[in-house]
């Protein structure tokens, strides 16, 4: 998927100078390098970003809504809104994760037609038996089948489920990472992968009683 082919900058910018404020001094990192060329005027710099995060901006994006065509506009949107909001872009966070948070919530968006809805309620860590089932249950597969069932299952569940649990097992982030990427907060995430473990081991067994 090549997102920078369908990023259109050139409409916006002869909004940039407006919309974007002055350069802060920040380390000397390859995306404060292209940040500082972005807010100077260097508009065709944020192509750099576009090509270092799309794939992964992409991956949260289908991961929730579930459709490839509808993700790549997910991204490019989520793309066009980083753009246009640099300006408030504090660097004391990374800029993949402020991006990843955009991606996370226009996808969400898409996903729910805009209805926010929210957990509440703090949760244990799902238990070491559950834990110890899902494992076992993930070892019966053969490795050229286990890519074709973990699609479906994660095709088959709630979508902010579904995102966390491919945050937190296929891409390895932390708790702690996902909370700074998605926004969603501490207890919520614990509550997402608690709830998706569950149904990520129910769909396993639904799916491999029927053969899928």
């Amino acid at each position: 998927m090549k997102i920078v082919q369908k990023l259109e900058i050139a409409p916006i910018v002869g909004a940039a100078q407006r919309i974007l404020g002055s350069p802060t001094i920040s380390p000397n990192t390859m995306d404060n390098q292209h940040l500082d060329k972005v807010l100077a005027g260097d508009v065709q710099a944020f192509r750099y970003f576009v090509e270092k995060y799309q794939d992964m901006a992409f991956s949260i994006a289908v991961g929730v809504v579930k459709n490839r065509a509808e993700a790549e506009d997910v991204v490019q949107e989520a793309f066009i809104k980083a753009f246009k909001g640099l300006g408030k872009f504090k660097r004391t966070a990374k800029f993949s994760s402020w991006l990843y948070r955009i991606v996370t919530n226009e996808a969400l968006n898409r996903k729910r037609g805009k209805r926010n809805t929210s957990i509440h309620q703090d949760v244990t860590e799902l238990q070491d038996t559950l834990m110890a089932d899902l494992n076992t249950a993930m070892q019966q597969l053969e490795r050229q089948e286990q890519r074709q069932m973990i699609a479906r299952i994660l095709a088959a569940m709630k979508p902010k489920e579904a995102l966390v649990l491919q945050m937190h097992y296929l891409k390895e982030q932390s708790t702690a990472e996902i909370v700074e990427t998605t926004g969603f907060s501490l207890s919520n995430v614990k509550v997402l992968l608690h709830r998706g473990r569950q149904s990520f081991y129910k769909l396993f067994q639904r799916f491999n009683d029927l053969n899928v």
